[in-house]
Parts: C-alpha cells; sequence; structure tokens
C-alpha cells in the first residue's frame, strides 16, 4: 500500500509542479510588469470616476494601483510621485468629495505597512484615471479603508 501512495505521488508532484509554474505565468509577479500590462489595457484618461463601497485595490510599484469601484469595472490611478509604501500598504485610503475621486484634486494615502504602525503619511497626488477597458489577471486585491475622505 505505502508503495502505491509513493508511485502517486512520484507521478503527481511533476504534474503539480507544472501547473504552478503555467499559473505564475499569466501573473506577472513583479509590480513594473503588472503595470505594463495595465497600461496596454487601459483606456483614454478620464477626469474622475465614482466612489463606491467595498472597492478593491492593487498596488502597481510605487506610483500606480488598479482600483475595482466593482467587479467588472477597474480603473488604473497614476500618481504624480512615488508613494512611499504603496507597494507594500496593507491599508489605504482615497480621498473624495461628494462621492467622486478626481485626478489632479483628489489623492491616495498609505494608512499601514506590514511591520510599521499605523500612521497617516502624506497624500499621494492622483495624476491620471484611465478605465480599464480589459483587465489582465488580477493579483492580490485589497480592500480600500472606507473612512471618510476629505480632500488631500
Amino acid at each position: 500500500m505505502s508503495a502505491r501512495i509513493s508511485e502517486a505521488l512520484y507521478r503527481l508532484v511533476p504534474i503539480a509542479t507544472l501547473a504552478l509554474l503555467c499559473a505564475c505565468a499569466h501573473t506577472p509577479a513583479d509590480p513594473q510588469e503588472r503595470l505594463a500590462r495595465y497600461r496596454q489595457h487601459a483606456g483614454t484618461p478620464v477626469a474622475g470616476i465614482d466612489y463606491a463601497r467595498n472597492m478593491r485595490w492593487e498596488a502597481l510599484g510605487d506610483q500606480a494601483l488598479a482600483v475595482w469601484p466593482r467587479r467588472d469595472n477597474g480603473f488604473l490611478l497614476e500618481l504624480a510621485s512615488p508613494c512611499t509604501g504603496l507597494d507594500t500598504a496593507t491599508s489605504i485610503q482615497i480621498t473624495r468629495s461628494e462621492g467622486r475621486v478626481q485626478s489632479r484634486r483628489d489623492a491616495v494615502r498609505v494608512m499601514s505597512m506590514p511591520g510599521a504602525r499605523p500612521m497617516q503619511r502624506p497624500p499621494c497626488p492622483i495624476m491620471l484615471i484611465s478605465p480599464i477597458r480589459e483587465a489582465p489577471a488580477a493579483g492580490e486585491l485589497r480592500d480600500v479603508d472606507d473612512a471618510e475622505g476629505a480632500g488631500p
């Protein structure tokens, strides 16, 4: 019986390894590669978007992120300059007024990072908001901190 289990595992390990490699090949781990893919799928920039509760987000390095107000509706937010800690943040807030997030007016704020105490960091102004026409496979999506966002 033990020989059968060993033989089955011996055959299963290469198949599992191949499946894992294929899954990794479809979702680039490098944030710059992911950002490039999102840019390829981004449409013409828009002035603003409606803010939605339960918005999800994914960091694309320290100067861009993808946000998902709804499951089938995403936007690429590109920031004016690098935003310290965005690429490793566990919690962010997005400012808004009257339920809208607007480029050149609103900002992203990193609220917490792994291993660091929660603290308020300077806002990172949003320069461009582009709709995502066809979403590349999403990475790890997190919830936007839904605290009431005032202006930057």
